[in-house]
C-alpha cells in the first residue's frame, strides 16, 4: 500500500486557500481529494483487519468500531463497511483509491449497484472490474454510478428475465407515506416512498400544474420551491386537470424494438427523468397510452423541431427531455422536469424558441446565466460551453445524456 505523496501533503499543509484564484483552487482541491482517497484506502484496510479480529472473537464488528472510534454516523459506518467489501472483491479499486485515481464515491457506486445482486450475478459484475476501473478513472461519481447501475441491470436481466419486474413489484408493496413535525423548526414534513412508475405519475401531475401556475403568475416573484409546493397542493386537491386541458402523463423513452417485442434486453427504456423501468412495464403502460414517435439522429439529437413560440411548448419540452435527463450544467444532477427551459437567445431581442436554441437549466444555474455573469452557449448538435464571468472557459462537452437509440 502506497504512502501519500509527500509533495501533495506538503502543498495541502502549506497552502492558504484564502489566497488562491479559481485555477489554483482547482489544483488545491485535487490535492485534497488525493489525500482523502488515501485516507479512505487506509480505513478500508483497518475495516478489513477489524473484521478479521471480530471473526476470532478478539474485537467488535467493524461498524461498531467505525461508529465508536472512527467518529462516523451509523450510515457512514455502513458505507465504509460496504467499501471494504468492494475493495476486497476488486483489489484494483483499493490500489486506485490509495493513489487518488478514484474516490470513495466511485467505490460506493459499485457497492450501491451490486446491493441487489445474488452471488452469481455479483461474480459476473466483478469480472468486469478492469473495465469498471477504467470508467471510474475518466468519469465523475454521478456518471460512473449510472454506468454501474446499467451494468447491474443488464446482468440481472440475463440471469432472470423477470428480475426488474419483480423488483418493481417489491417497491410497489413497500410504498408508503410518512408524516411528522420537525421538533426544532415546527415544519410539517411528508415523505412519500414509492416505486419509479408511481413517482413519475405524481411528479408529472405536479409538473403539469406547476407550468400552469408559472404562466399565470407573471410577476415572477414566487420562488421555484414555493411554486412547487403550490403545485403539489393543487395536484392532490384535484387541480391537475382542467376542463379542455390534457391531464398529466407518464413519459417513457424507449426504442421501437422494445415496444414491438423484438428485443427485451440492452435497450433504452426509462422515464423522462432518467429512471430505468422494466420493458414489460413499459409495454403495459403503452396499452392505454398515446404513443408519440420522435426521430433522432445517430448522436441522439431530436430532428423534429417545434414551432417558434414565447415559451417552450409541451411538445418541445418532451423533445428536450428525450435528449437530456438533467440540468445542462455538467456537475448538476437536478432532474430535467425540475428545470426551466432556458432560451439561449433573448426573446425581446429577436430570439427564436427553436429546439436547438433551448436547454434545461435548474433554478440556481438559470440564475447564474441571467444574473451571475456566466455565459452558456450551445451548438445545434447540443455541444455546450460554460464560460465564467472572468471569460475563462469552465467546461465544454456534449449535453446529451441519454443513450441514443440503436439502429437495427
Amino acid at each position: 500500500m502506497s504512502s501519500p505523496p509527500d509533495a501533495v501533503y506538503a502543498r495541502v499543509r502549506d497552502t492558504d486557500p484564502d489566497a488562491l484564484d479559481a485555477d489554483e483552487l482547482s489544483t488545491y482541491l485535487r490535492d485534497v481529494a488525493t489525500l482523502e482517497s488515501w485516507c479512505q484506502a487506509r480505513k478500508v484496510r483497518a475495516t478489513r483487519r477489524q473484521r478479521a479480529l471480530a471473526s476470532e472473537g478478539r474485537a467488535t464488528d467493524p461498524r461498531h468500531s467505525l461508529t465508536e472510534h472512527g467518529r462516523q454516523s451509523s450510515k457512514e459506518a455502513r458505507a465504509s463497511d460496504e467499501r471494504e467489501a468492494v475493495c476486497t472483491a476488486m483489489p484494483g479499486f483499493e490500489d486506485a483509491l490509495s493513489t487518488g485515481a478514484v474516490s470513495a464515491g466511485h467505490v460506493d457506486a459499485v457497492a450501491t449497484a451490486t446491493r441487489g445482486l445474488d452471488d452469481e450475478e455479483r461474480a459476473e459484475f466483478t469480472d468486469a472490474a478492469d473495465d469498471l476501473l477504467a470508467d471510474a478513472g475518466r468519469l465523475g461519481v454521478d456518471a460512473f454510478g449510472r454506468s454501474c447501475r446499467e451494468l447491474a441491470r443488464s446482468i440481472r436481466a440475463r440471469h432472470n428475465s423477470r428480475a426488474e419486474v419483480d423488483e418493481l413489484e417489491r417497491q410497489r408493496r413497500q410504498s408508503k407515506v410518512t408524516r411528522w413535525v420537525d421538533g426544532q423548526t415546527g415544519m410539517h414534513k411528508t415523505l412519500i416512498e414509492c416505486d419509479p412508475v408511481t413517482d413519475r405519475a405524481i411528479w408529472s401531475a405536479v409538473q403539469h400544474v406547476r407550468g400552469r401556475l408559472r404562466r399565470r403568475r407573471q410577476d415572477r416573484t414566487t420562488t421555484w420551491d414555493r411554486l412547487t409546493v403550490d403545485a403539489v397542493v393543487a395536484a392532490v386537491s384535484g387541480g391537475a386537470a382542467q376542463p379542455g386541458q390534457p391531464g398529466a402523463t407518464i413519459v417513457v423513452h424507449t426504442e421501437l424494438a422494445a415496444l414491438t417485442g423484438e428485443r427485451d434486453h440492452d435497450v433504452l427504456c426509462e422515464t423522462d427523468s432518467g429512471t430505468a423501468i422494466p420493458v414489460e412495464t413499459m409495454r403495459r403502460l403503452a396499452c392505454e397510452a398515446g404513443i408519440i414517435p420522435m426521430v433522432l439522429n445517430g448522436a441522439g439529437v431530436v430532428l423534429d423541431e417545434g414551432r417558434a413560440k414565447r415559451l417552450a411548448t409541451p411538445e418541445q419540452r418532451r423533445a428536450i427531455e428525450a435528449m437530456q435527463a438533467t440540468c445542462s450544467h455538467p456537475q448538476c444532477t437536478v432532474s430535467v422536469d425540475d428545470c426551466r427551459i432556458h432560451h439561449l437567445d433573448v426573446w425581446a431581442s429577436g430570439g427564436r424558441s427553436d429546439l436547438d436554441r433551448m436547454a434545461p437549466l435548474c433554478e440556481p444555474h438559470h440564475h447564474l446565466v441571467h444574473e451571475g455573469g456566466w455565459r452558456f452557449t450551445m451548438s445545434p448538435d447540443r455541444f455546450g460551453t460554460w464560460v465564467r464571468p472572468d471569460g475563462v472557459i469552465e467546461w465544454q462537452g456534449s449535453l446529451l445524456d441519454r443513450r441514443p437509440a440503436e439502429v437495427a
